[in-house]
C-alpha cells in the first residue's frame, strides 16, 4: 500500500474525448499551489458552514497533510525508504544515507498521529458520496508538499517530483544509470461524490494499518534495536561502510518487526482495526455503485467501463466486479464467515478471532504452529481465485500496481 495514491497521475490516455469543460482546476488549486497544504487546510477548517466541495477539500487535505506531516518526520529524523511500508516511506527524500537511530517513542507517535489525521478526514466525508452533487478539480501540477517545512515550494518538493519513481501509472521511463525519467505535464484529477467514498475507504485502510502498529507498541522494540546498532557502531570504523552494503540498514526494521511480533496486542486496537477495515469494504462498495451511475468523462481518477482516467492507466473491463469480489471475502474473513488457509494443512485460520482476542505471533510460532492452534477453524477458506482473477487483469492490461488506487 502507497500512502501517497491520492495524489498520483500521469498524463491523461490520448485519443479519448472528454468534458473539457468540467475540467478547468478549481481555484483551490492555484490557493494550494501558491500556500501549500496545511495553510489551505487550516483555512477550511475554521470555515463554519462548508460547502460540499469544501468538506471534501478538507478531507483531501487531511490525508495529504498527514503524508507530508510524515515526510517531515522523516527529514527530522534522517529516516530513509529502508522502513518500506510504514505510512509516507515510499517517496525518496534527501535523507542522510547512514543510518540514524531516531527516539524509540517517535515512531508510535507520528503513527499515532497519522490514525488522528485519517479520523479526523472521516468527519467531513459523512453523508458526502451520496449527498449533491460536488466537483473539485486539483491540477496535480499545483501539488507540492512542504517536506523541508520552510512554508516554500522548493524545485523538488512537486508531487511529481517527489513520487517520480514510486509508482507508475503507465510503463515507467529510465534513463542509462537507471533513473526514472521526469514526469510530463501532470493531469487535472476531478474529484466527485464517488470519489469521496473512495477517499472515505483509504482512510480507513490507513487507519486500520496505524492500529495494528500501535497495538503491537513499537518502541520498547525500537529501545532494543538501536541499543544494539549503538553498540555494534562502536566497533565499527568511524565512515565504514557494512560488508552488507544497503542490506545492512534494512536489519533494524525488520529485528524490531519481529521483535514486535513477541508483545500483547492490545485488544482495543486490534478491534478498531478490523472495524477500520470493515469500514474500508463498505464505503468501497459505495464507490463502485456510485462510479457505475456516473455518465460524465471528465477528468476521472477510476473510472466505470464507460469512462478513462485521467492519469492514462488502463482499467480493464469488469474492474469494479473483479474488485467486488474481492472484498467480499475480505469482508468475510473480517467477520469470521471464511477464515486464512494455514500452510501446513488443509485448515483454516479465523482471523476475525485473532482480531477479537489477539495473542502474540512470535514469526518462528506462527510458521511451525504453535502461536495460532487455538485459531484453527473449519470456517471455509477463501481461495486466491478471485484476487487472481483481478490481479490478472491488470498483469494484462496495465501496471499491476493500480490496484493500490482501488484499495
Amino acid at each position: 500500500m502507497r500512502a501517497m495514491m491520492l495524489c498520483l497521475a500521469l498524463v491523461p490516455a490520448a485519443g479519448v474525448a472528454q468534458d473539457a469543460a468540467l475540467l478547468a482546476p478549481s481555484p483551490i488549486s492555484a490557493e494550494i499551489a501558491k500556500d501549500g497544504i496545511s495553510p489551505v487546510l487550516e483555512r477550511l477548517q475554521a470555515l463554519s458552514a462548508p460547502s460540499p466541495d469544501e468538506r471534501f477539500a478538507t478531507a483531501g487535505l487531511e490525508f495529504l497533510a498527514a503524508v507530508e506531516a510524515a515526510y517531515q518526520w522523516r527529514m527530522a529524523h534522517q529516516v530513509g525508504t529502508e522502513w518500506g511500508m510504514m505510512f509516507g516511506m515510499g517517496a525518496d527524500l534527501p535523507t542522510d544515507a547512514r543510518v540514524t537511530p531516531f527516539p524509540p517513542e517517535a515512531l508510535a507517535q507520528q503513527t499515532a498521529a497519522t490514525l488522528a489525521a485519517m479520523e479526523r478526514l472521516q468527519v467531513p466525508l459523512q453523508g458526502l458520496a451520496e449527498g449533491p452533487e460536488f466537483g473539485v478539480a486539483l491540477s496535480l501540477s499545483d501539488l507540492w508538499f512542504d517536506v523541508d517545512g520552510d512554508g516554500k515550494r522548493a524545485a523538488w518538493e512537486g508531487a511529481g517530483d517527489l513520487l517520480n519513481g514510486v509508482a507508475y501509472f503507465r510503463e515507467p521511463a529510465f534513463d542509462q544509470s537507471g533513473q526514472p525519467l521526469p514526469l510530463a505535464d501532470l493531469p487535472v484529477i476531478r474529484f466527485d461524490n464517488a470519489d469521496a467514498a473512495w477517499l472515505s475507504a483509504y482512510g480507513h485502510l490507513v487507519a486500520g494499518m496505524a492500529e495494528l502498529v500501535l497495538a503491537f507498541d513499537p518502541t520498547p522494540s525500537l529501545q532494543k534495536v538501536w541499543d544494539a546498532r549503538k553498540a555494534i557502531d562502536s566497533h565499527r570504523a568511524p565512515g565504514s561502510e557494512s560488508a552488507l552494503g544497503s542490506f545492512d540498514a534494512m536489519l533494524e526494521p525488520v529485528a524490531a518487526v519481529l521483535d514486535m511480533l513477541r508483545h500483547q496486542p492490545d485488544p482495543a486496537r486490534t478491534r478498531a482495526a478490523r472495524d477500520h477495515w470493515l469500514g474500508t469494504v463498505q464505503q468501497n462498495r459505495l464507490f463502485w455503485k456510485l462510479t457505475e451511475a456516473e455518465t460524465d468523462n471528465a477528468g476521472e481518477w477510476i473510472p466505470n467501463d464507460r469512462q478513462v482516467s485521467a492519469t492514462g492507466l488502463v482499467f480493464p473491463p469488469g474492474t469494479g466486479p473483479a474488485w467486488l469480489s474481492v472484498l467480499d471475502d475480505a469482508e468475510a474473513v473480517l467477520m469470521g464467515r471464511k477464515s486464512i488457509p494455514f500452510w501446513r494443512a488443509p485448515v483454516g485460520l479465523d482471523l476475525a478471532k485473532w482480531l477479537q482476542d489477539p495473542v502474540p505471533l512470535p514469526l518462528d510460532g506462527a510458521i511451525q504452529g504453535w502461536a495460532v492452534t487455538d485459531f484453527l477453524t473449519d470456517a471455509p477458506m477463501v481461495t486466491p481465485e478471485s484476487f487472481g482473477r483481478f490481479s490478472q487483469m491488470f498483469l494484462e492490461g496495465g501496471p499491476f500496481l493500480a490496484m493500490v488506487m482501488i484499495n
